[in-house]
């Protein structure tokens, strides 16, 4: 998803659609500025799949097709636009996190939950060394089918593959395919806060949690959820979960005194 801003909107969308809090990939569908100014009369689940299938309409005009850096600014554009550039601090600081996560782990096997329109899948597609496999996981059919164009236009289908529903029910077909060969070495949540302590546990389970995987939040909150109360306390409750798991190395990317984005290492014991 798109970092941010992304994230947000993604969490409004409807899949466990993730409560006033979950800061997304906002940054994903360039309509025109006629078009956001004027929002259509419709119910919200309506309104954001015309949003997103806009997004999708920009991308495909607007970015070079094989080129991961042109589709993520056209991504950007969009949702720059969309939202007059509210949250662009918050989008930088997280997408600037990721990379540096991502290329100093340099996994061969990565997870992301959450999607959304496909931004950080690009993002990290980009980055996994040669061989290297994501499996980007989303529970809303229309942001999956869209996140799987967007790779595909990105040129990033060989490293990326976006499965459609929840990661308790995916992962059973992910794991028959042989998708992930050993452990993860980095998993991205970017879903429902809440899920993601659950989420976490179930890779746990499945042993696909080594010591040296390193564990990605996103805690950025999406424009006017600032006050949201629900975030914070799924992030303390997750926060100390990781702490209490073993010796835990956790650096928070912070802006105006509030987490951004958070990565995790440390020594699981043995499940």
């Amino acid at each position: 998803m798109r970092l941010s801003a992304f994230s947000s909107l993604r969490r409004l969308a409807p899949q466990a659609r993730a409560p006033p809090g979950a800061a997304w990939s906002a940054r994903r569908c360039l309509v025109s500025r006629v078009e956001m100014a004027s929002p259509p009369s419709a119910d919200r689940d309506q309104f954001s799949e015309l949003r997103e299938r806009s997004l999708l309409r920009h991308i495909i005009s607007s970015s070079t097709e094989g080129d991961p850096d042109s589709v993520m600014h056209a991504m950007d554009e969009f949702w720059d636009t969309y939202f007059n550039g509210e949250g662009t601090a918050e989008w930088k600081l997280r997408a600037n996190a990721l990379d540096q996560a991502i290329r100093t782990k340099n996994p061969m096997a990565a997870m992301e939950i959450g999607a959304y329109c496909g931004y950080t899948a690009v993002r990290i597609g980009r980055l996994m060394p040669e061989g290297g496999k994501l499996i980007s996981i989303e529970i809303d059919p229309l942001f999956a089918a869209i996140a799987t164009k967007v790779v595909e236009h990105a040129g990033l289908a060989d490293k990326v593959t976006v499965e459609i529903g929840s990661l308790e029910n995916r992962l059973p077909a992910v794991q028959k395919k042989g998708t992930i060969q050993g452990t993860l070495g980095a998993v991205l949540l970017d879903h429902a806060p809440s899920q993601y302590l659950p989420d976490l546990q179930i890779l746990e389970r499945e042993k696909l949690i080594a010591a040296d995987t390193v564990v990605l939040c996103d805690w950025s909150l999406y424009p006017g959820s600032d006050n949201s109360e629900q975030a914070p306390v799924e992030r303390d409750a997750f926060m100390s979960y990781l702490k209490d798991r073993g010796d835990a190395v956790t650096v928070k990317h912070q802006l105006r005194d509030k987490d951004v984005f958070t990565v995790s290492s440390w020594d699981f014991p043995a499940i």
